[in-house]
């Protein structure tokens, strides 16, 4: 089966930046599932999986902006007075910040207003070209639940010691 938007997909995967260094991996975490065409999977990625066979295996390269594509990060709008004094952002300009965790944040004007602007949110990989590695390990259509768990039974008192 191939696999297509909406179904339920397992896979595991590596992203590397141009240098090689892996920027991020499933192998540490284990397989991941997600439902194809969700925004739980990078839409980039997502994209260069259409098609794909459970087993197949699928190397490639992700353009720059294209991981996370302009029209899929969220938009903020952040008033002029949250900007350090001095600093009048227009469309264009682009600003770092520390998010909740301490992680770094870029945005992006995008319009500007009376008394703010706009930002795009973008992700921090926008701006990198990305190398990508995945294998596809199941899908299943979305409607469908998972298989059960197979659970065999205790055999060991059905056996009989051969004395």
């Amino acid at each position: 089966m191939r696999i297509e938007e909406g179904q339920i997909v397992t896979i595991e995967y590596t992203l590397r930046g141009q240098d090689g260094q892996v920027l991020e991996s499933s192998k540490d975490r284990g397989a991941i599932t997600f439902k194809l065409g969700s925004q739980r999977m990078l839409p980039g990625l997502a994209a260069a999986m259409e098609g794909m066979k459970v087993g197949e295996t699928r190397k490639g390269i992700i353009p720059a902006g294209e991981l996370v594509p302009r029209d899929a990060v969220p938009t903020r709008k952040v008033l002029f007075s949250e900007f350090p004094e001095g600093v009048e952002p227009s469309v264009g300009d682009r600003f770092q910040a520390k998010g909740p965790e301490g992680n770094p944040v870029i945005f992006e004007v995008s319009e500007g207003h009376d008394d703010g602007v706009t930002v795009l949110l973008l992700h921090p990989l926008h701006d990198t070209e990305v190398s990508y590695e995945v294998e596809v390990l199941a899908a299943r259509k979305s409607n469908l639940p998972p298989p059960p768990p197979v659970d065999l039974p205790d055999m060991s008192d059905l056996l009989e010691s051969s004395d």
